[in-house]
């Protein structure tokens, strides 16, 4: 997508535009989600959508970025250095809760969880593979700091956990993701715990 021509439309169209396209990505899924759809709810004509947007793939490479940004306002990620010591556990589930109350306030946050898990084809994923490579990164220097502290078991070989963990992460994440809106805010919470304890029963020695 072009940047100039994204620049060009009025800031309020553009806000409209990514709140109605990431509603309805996340909703439908990638391959059901309607353009027509989205230039009706937006109000716009045809000719000026297709001016600013040319395809799906770029919409949706567009609006999970300005997610990203969006969330990132309010998220902040810790050094993977700050967990370390005795503590390493308790500050890790400290984040962890404060990752489940920001879903519960942010809806952008479980939108862009959504459009994730939305089934988008590869050419349409650079963004959205770029932010999950960097959240294994993440969990990949976390638990490295685990391990030298002596609060993360040292017995499976580190690439074998590392795959272990994201592999547990990410069917909790989706899973969670998929089924959001059948659990009140306290179940929620309680299903954080519970997988956060789990992960914990996993590499602790």
């Amino acid at each position: 997508m072009s940047p100039a021509r994204i620049g060009r439309m009025p800031v309020d169209r553009r806000h409209q535009l990514v709140a109605v396209a990431a509603a309805e990505f996340a909703s439908s899924g990638y391959q059901e989600a309607s353009l027509n759809r989205i230039i009706r709810d937006c109000g716009m004509s045809k000719s000026s959508f297709y001016y600013f947007v040319p395809s799906k793939e770029e919409l949706f490479t567009f609006v999970v970025q300005e997610l990203i940004d969006e969330v990132g306002t309010e998220l902040r990620v810790p050094e993977p250095d700050e967990f370390a010591g005795p503590e390493f556990w308790s500050r890790l589930e400290a984040y962890f809760s404060g990752l489940v109350r920001l879903a519960e306030r942010r809806e952008s946050f479980l939108t862009l969880g959504r459009m994730f898990y939305s089934g988008a084809p590869d050419e349409a994923k650079g963004t959205v593979g770029g932010a999950l490579a960097a959240v294994r990164d993440w969990v990949e220097q976390v638990l490295r700091v685990g391990r030298r502290c002596g609060a993360v078991r040292d017995d499976l070989p580190d690439a074998l956990q590392y795959n272990l963990v994201t592999g547990v992460l990410q069917i909790f994440d989706e899973w969670t993701v998929r089924h959001y809106d059948e659990f009140t805010p306290d179940q929620l919470r309680a299903l954080g715990d519970a997988q956060f304890a789990s992960i914990r029963r996993l590499l602790a020695p």
